[in-house]
């Protein structure tokens, strides 16, 4: 017991470590390229900055958090090694399996701590960077009106030329109705709608293909809201678990189709549980490699085994993002075909004499 929380307390110092380093750099970096951006949008030099590096850091936490728990498990595991620790471990009767498994034990607490952080803090500080941008940084946020809108609701395509006033006016909207086969039945053109209250009062709505089963004013049923225009291109990083699922529900809002959103949905679960498979390759590479002498070509694997899960993990989810993969395989295989390789390779150093 003694052993392993000693070796969770070095992965947690490292990971630490690291992730605030490479989080410091990151920012530097990022603010180098969009400093000029932002300070034109005539805020207040070192306000606008301030709220750039807080709006703009909880993306980059997130992101480099497994990068992180990757190298923070690979350095902890290679100066165990180099002195002689890891050999004592097993000396004094400790398995492979322990010694990997808690670290992995560490990366899963670490997890479900990186997914609240990023439904609480993230998804909101992307959404507001995002709208920021979106005004051209300036200090009242007033976001510009949009053009071109398009956005699926159910079987109706929606199509809006003009976004005003927040949301609450449209101009020029053009209703496509789908039938079973995804033909077009119907398509209503409407000058103008207006929010008031809890609906939309049209102006100028008609059929454009009329007929004696279509006369009089046409009319617009709807749960779409002024937010759903404002924010009609959602990026899946800008919403939340409870969000995703209204966008997947048996009434689907988006302007991308329904198996798109469902990726993400499955992405969102499966994203931080990658910080909990980077132990795992890192004592793949540590046990594989420490004999040699070399902490150098150590850590290079690892860095090399975590690379090509993110290759190959973005390959897949973008098959799922495009229809190609079913949302679920597209979000777990991936982690799932990494988590069966790992444990079979320490499988075969527990079971094969392998020495560490």
């Amino acid at each position: 017991m003694i052993l392993s929380r000693y070796l969770m307390r070095a992965f947690l110092a490292r990971f630490v470590g690291l992730l605030l380093g490479l989080v410091l750099f990151l920012q530097t970096l990022d603010l180098l390229a969009n400093a000029n951006e932002v300070l034109a949008g005539g805020g207040e030099p070192l306000q606008s900055l301030l709220r750039y590096l807080a709006l703009r850091s909880p993306s980059l936490i997130e992101t480099v958090a497994p990068l992180a728990g990757l190298l923070g498990a690979l350095t902890a595991l290679v100066t165990l090694a180099k002195n002689s620790e890891v050999l004592a471990m097993r000396a004094a009767g400790r398995s492979v399996f322990s010694l990997v498994g808690g670290l992995v034990a560490v990366g899963m607490a670490l997890s479900i701590l990186l997914f609240l952080f990023s439904e609480i803090v993230v998804v909101r500080a992307n959404g507001m960077l995002e709208d920021w941008r979106d005004a051209g940084f300036r200090p009242d946020g007033q976001i510009a009106d949009g053009e071109n809108s398009w956005l699926m609701e159910g079987d109706t395509i929606v199509r809006v030329g003009h976004v005003m006033r927040g949301g609450t006016e449209l101009v020029n909207v053009r209703l496509l109705k789908q039938g079973p086969d995804a033909d077009i039945v119907d398509i209503i053109d409407i000058s103008r709608a207006v929010w008031v209250s809890d609906h939309w009062d049209l102006t100028g709505a008609h059929h454009a293909r009329a007929d004696a089963s279509r006369q009089g004013e046409a009319q617009w049923t709807t749960s779409l809201r002024p937010e759903h225009f404002m924010r009609f291109a959602n990026r899946p990083n800008e919403l939340s678990l409870n969000a995703l699922q209204e966008y997947v529900g048996n009434v689907a809002i988006g302007s991308h189709p329904q198996y798109f959103y469902d990726t993400w949905l499955h992405q969102k679960i499966a994203g931080p549980i990658v910080l909990a498979l980077m132990p795992l390759l890192a004592a793949i590479a540590a046990f594989a490699h420490h004999r040699q002498g070399s902490a150098v070509l150590t850590i290079v694997w690892g860095i090399t085994l975590g690379f090509l899960f993110i290759v190959i993990d973005n390959m897949i989810l973008a098959m799922g993002q495009f229809g190609s993969l079913p949302p679920f395989l597209a979000a777990w295989l991936p982690l799932l075909l990494f988590a069966v390789l790992g444990t079979w390779i320490v499988f075969s150093f527990e079971h094969t004499g392998a020495r560490t």
